[in-house]
């Protein structure tokens, strides 16, 4: 017989007559189903009370993992995010005894919502607790007009190509690019909140004696000009002028001018 769906209330009809004396092989003919169809129906009522039974809770093949494995496996990847699958194999099996194949368990990974990306390295030797204490310390006796940030940068033949490109799917995207390293400049810089402190540019890398005279020459002494020159030369009073025409000086010019450099013995 053809499969057809058949309702509800035609089932219970069904056996509503059954039940009342009709005979079951002309119910059968009557309604166009099958005995087996009718027995069917019968156990499905004895055993839970109604024509068609509940809805199965596994529509399909069960899980390798299991809610608690995955849960598991996410508080692992948060510890170790650089382990293989290979590895990730290993420590279910090890843990579990369970084997699950790489195509599964990156499958289950992506469904949790956890991608490969880049790693972000931190520093293996930071203290929580004394890095909570450092910044403490710096919100309680610092503000941001007291900070000088410096960082170093360089720039090379090999520095100044992009590292990302479009190309047709399944071809390279190739540009022509320099592989010598050529001449190299480095350049290192004070930054604090009304700009660059102090600038200076090197060919070739700053090592640590460069970098110390710059701190000492031009970062420490460019900063002490500029306090002694607030102080001794700007209007001590928020109100206090100066003459008609005349503005207040910028510092940070004064700080790099031939007069300043030769106060500072630069």
């Amino acid at each position: 017989m053809v499969f057809r769906h058949i309702s509800k209330d035609l089932k219970e009809r069904a056996l509503w007559l059954i039940l009342h004396g009709y005979a079951p092989e002309d119910v059968c003919e009557l309604f166009d189903i099958s005995p087996s169809s009718v027995g069917r129906w019968k156990h499905n009522n004895r055993v839970y009370g109604s024509v068609i039974p509940p809805p199965n809770p596994i529509q399909c093949r069960p899980r390798i993992l299991s809610g608690n494995m995955m849960d598991d496996l996410y508080r692992l990847l948060e510890e170790a995010p650089e382990m293989y699958l290979s590895e990730i194999q290993d420590w279910i099996a090890l843990v579990y005894e369970v084997h699950i194949s790489r195509a599964a368990l990156a499958l289950n990974i992506h469904d949790a919502r956890i991608t490969f990306k880049l790693l972000r390295r931190a520093a293996g030797e930071r203290n929580k607790d004394l890095w909570q204490e450092w910044m403490q310390d710096v919100n309680t006796h610092f503000t941001a007009s007291k900070m000088v940030f410096v960082d170093e940068t360089s720039k090379d033949d090999r520095t100044v190509y992009r590292h990302y490109g479009h190309s047709i799917a399944g071809n390279r995207a190739t540009i022509s690019a320099n592989f010598v390293r050529g001449e190299c400049y480095s350049m290192v810089a004070a930054l604090s909140l009304d700009g660059y402190e102090a600038v200076r540019v090197v060919s070739g890398s700053v090592d640590g004696e460069e970098f110390l005279d710059y701190i000492v020459n031009d970062v420490v002494r460019c900063t002490s000009f500029l306090f002694g020159f607030l102080l001794n030369h700007l209007p001590a009073a928020k109100d206090e002028s100066l003459p008609s025409g005349q503005e207040h000086p910028d510092p940070r010019q004064l700080c790099n001018s031939q007069d300043a450099c030769a106060s500072r013995n630069c």
